[in-house]
């Protein structure tokens, strides 16, 4: 039977788009290894572990201060041995994309396969630290809505191609829902933001990391003492007894003075070169001059967006954006997102409409009753006060930790002063202050629970604290302000549990009963 020259053609033609079609799902399913460079952070893991365990073989067990030969047959031993764990690992370590799914092979003895479906996926974040940038490479971690603290997958090392090949395979369906609403509003534009060095400064001097930087100063000086002989503590000791006021304030400056400095440090190297892009339906964020990170936060996924005015930037009039969301964020943050390290308060609003329209609502708040403070003062006062109260009775020079009894009334009062809440349509803002003032701004859909809760001396006074809660992170993020006015937290249950309850009219909001 033969066949005419058209139909010959054709026949041939889909032959071809049938090889091409079998080649490019080969390709989406064929596993796929690591790049080599993972073999080398996987050793530098290893020995990172073993890092004790060896320090204790090396120094512990010795004769005569003198090392033998099976120590040193040992100790390559101990070498060869991660260096062969690691290659296994990476060599076992797989990944492919297959039937909608991210499948992940790995494990030398016993195998482990996991495999995530596309729809679970809530963000594929990329990150660089020192060895994937002078290799070209990027490190890739998969977040899952319900994934806990932990990302559900980690490629340590891919190329940056297969990172965006891998990507796009992932988001596949999500980037054709992305070109449709972009049909649909062809106006649209990419939006970036920039942190200015000027901005960026300005946040490293006004960080509150400088708590973390003095514990870590505090860790590295009671590490050291082991190589210090004790005479010499005990002389420095003796000096500082004997020496005046004066120098020890010095002292306290010096270690004050260097962990600002190393806060500083922290903040530039976290925070460098920080860009927010606004894409369709994603907020990407890249930030870092050592370790480039790259975040991807789908704006949907977004429960709440919160305003701290840290100690150091409410007297200059600047605030920290961040971002709770329920998938994109890290380990480190507890899925809580810096949307933008500093800014001008005044400025969060047209900010938060240019580039979040969807969280735009006003951030002003109502204050609360005057017969709060007293609560606010003594909930501070209190624990102070018990420790004070000794201090002045047995250590000599203690009433001048009167000081401090001062300072805790003013806590108490600025709580009170800053503490407030207000319904704007279908957003609630909460505000309060630890250390620094928080402003939370969340819309009603995404409070997964809400909860009002009264003491007996808060009855007696008709107040009562309210608590929301909302999807961030695998236990959940919970916001409250205590002692409100009890009629005002019913106001604010009825608006949750039934929104047409609230007045809609400004004649008909809720004053506080002062």
């Amino acid at each position: 039977m033969r066949f005419p020259l058209y139909q010959m053609k054709w026949l041939m033609g889909f032959v071809t788009i049938f090889h091409s079609l079998q080649g490019w799902r080969q390709m989406m399913s064929n596993p796929k290894r690591l790049h080599p460079v993972a073999l080398v952070l996987g050793l530098l893991r290893q020995l990172r572990e073993l890092a004790i365990p060896f320090i204790v073989f090396l120094f512990i067990g010795r004769e005569n201060n003198e090392f033998t030969g099976w120590y040193a047959l040992a100790i390559v031993g101990l070498l060869v041995l991660s260096l062969i764990i690691g290659a296994l690992k990476w060599f076992f370590f797989t990944y492919r994309v297959e039937e909608g799914e991210l499948r992940i092979e790995q494990g030398v003895f016993v195998k482990k396969r996991r495999y995530i479906p596309m729809e679970r996926i809530q963000s594929i974040d990329f990150s660089q630290g020192v060895v994937q940038r002078l290799f070209g490479l990027v490190k890739i971690q998969i977040e899952t809505a319900g994934g806990g603290d932990e990302p559900e997958a980690v490629l340590s090392a891919v190329t940056k191609d297969d990172g965006e090949t891998l990507r796009h395979q992932l988001t596949e369906k999500k980037s054709a829902d992305k070109e449709l609403d972009d049909q649909e509003e062809p106006g649209k534009q990419a939006i970036m933001k920039k942190l200015s060095r000027k901005d960026l400064l300005i946040a490293a001097s006004t960080s509150s990391g400088i708590g973390v930087a003095l514990s870590f100063v505090a860790a590295f000086g009671s590490q050291i003492d082991n190589f210090i002989p004790d005479a010499f503590f005990i002389t420095l000791t003796e000096q500082l007894i004997q020496s005046s006021i004066a120098l020890i304030v010095s002292v306290v400056l010096i270690v004050l003075f260097v962990s600002w400095v190393l806060s500083i440090t922290g903040v530039l190297l976290q925070y460098g070169r920080f860009t927010l892009v606004r894409s369709g339906s994603d907020l990407i964020i890249e930030r870092g001059l050592l370790e480039r990170r790259q975040l991807t936060i789908p704006v949907n996924r977004i429960q709440a967006v919160r305003m701290v005015e840290g100690l150091f930037r409410q007297p200059f009039g600047y605030a920290a954006l961040h971002v709770e969301s329920g998938g994109g964020g890290g380990k480190e943050e507890k899925f809580s997102t810096v949307l933008f390290p500093i800014m001008r308060k005044k400025n969060v609003a047209s900010f938060l409409a240019e580039v979040v329209p969807e969280f735009h609502s006003t951030l002003e708040v109502n204050a609360l009753p005057s017969r709060s403070v007293w609560r606010y003062i003594i909930r501070v006062l209190l624990p102070v006060a018990i420790i004070v109260v000794p201090v002045m009775i047995f250590v000599p020079y203690g009433k001048l930790s009167l000081v401090l009894l001062g300072g805790a009334v003013l806590v108490g009062y600025l709580r009170y002063k800053d503490a407030g809440w207000n319904i704007n349509g279908s957003f609630l803002t909460l505000q309060f202050r630890k250390f620094g003032r928080v402003t939370v701004l969340t819309p009603r859909r995404r409070i997964q629970s809400s909860i009002i809760k009264m003491s007996y001396f808060q009855k007696r006074k008709r107040l009562a604290s309210y608590q929301i809660s909302i999807l961030s992170s695998l236990s959940g993020r919970h916001f409250m302000v205590q002692d409100m006015d009890e009629d005002v937290c019913a106001a604010i249950f009825g608006w949750y549990s039934k929104p047409d309850s609230f007045p809609r009219n400004k004649d008909e909001h809720i004053k506080n009963d002062r």
